[in-house]
């Protein structure tokens, strides 16, 4: 009787699956499909990936092999040429050098332009972002307006960021030489409060500390008010008894 019981539970069982099938097979198949759809995507996305960086990495070691025997002018134009065509970060990279042969050329200009792009660039990382930022400040703060080095680095004069103390530092330096005194004290009394800061850095925010100090105007104190004098009030006469002259 237990075989029989048990036959025709895996029956019902049986029964019961075909039916789930017929109604819902269907669906189960194409979702198996497109799982393995997906799957098969993304493992070919990521091979497309390495793909390109190898090819971007190889093209970027032969234009960095050619400007060895070019003049800066040359080998400026073939690393933007590159750049224009490139991924993110090599075009990074080959913005970074590009600037650098400018400034070999004498056309500062040229190279803080190549800067502002990597700059502005959102698909760089902001690591790079930020150290352009710095690099172009520190190529054009002798030069250009506080409010224009507010304009490039405030951005950067943030806790998290990792840019902030060179960023504060320029700024500084572009408030001092605006005649902004007090602005350039906070930025340098910022450095010097922040522990991260490297001693290099600190050490140049005490000396311009120094040179601030004396267009600094010393707070006025108001003289303390003097103590009122005590008035000292004459002791009354004691009246005497009227004496009783029939007494006398």
């Amino acid at each position: 009787m237990t075989d029989i019981f048990s036959e025709i539970e895996q029956d019902l069982r049986r029964e019961q699956a075909n039916k789930l099938w017929a109604k819902y097979g269907i669906y189960l198949v194409g979702l198996a499909v497109a799982i393995i759809a997906i799957a098969a995507g993304v493992i070919g996305f990521r091979a497309w990936q390495n793909a390109q960086a190898a090819s971007a990495s190889a093209a970027y070691d032969a234009v960095i092999a050619t400007t060895k025997n070019q003049k800066p002018e040359e080998a400026a134009a073939a690393l933007a040429a590159f750049a224009d065509t490139s991924t993110s970060g090599y075009a990074a990279l080959a913005r970074f050098q590009q600037a650098g042969f400018l400034l070999k050329a004498g056309n500062k200009e040229g190279a803080v332009a190549a800067l502002d792009k990597i700059a502005a660039d959102k698909s760089v990382s902001a690591v790079m972002q930020g150290m352009a930022r710095v690099k172009a400040g520190l190529l054009v703060v002798d030069t250009t307006t506080y409010e224009d080095m507010r304009g490039r680095l405030a951005i950067l004069d943030d806790e998290s960021n990792g840019w902030r103390n060179s960023a504060r530092e320029l700024l500084g330096l572009a408030a001092y030489k605006a005649g902004k005194y007090a602005e350039a004290q906070t930025e340098f009394a910022a450095i010097i409060s922040d522990k991260s800061a490297s001693a290099g850095l600190r050490d140049r925010a005490h000396v311009m500390q120094a040179l601030i100090a004396p267009h600094i105007p010393l707070p006025v104190v108001e003289p303390a008010a003097a103590p009122a004098e005590k008035t000292e009030t004459a002791p009354q006469k004691a009246t005497e008894p009227a004496t009783d002259k029939k007494a006398e």
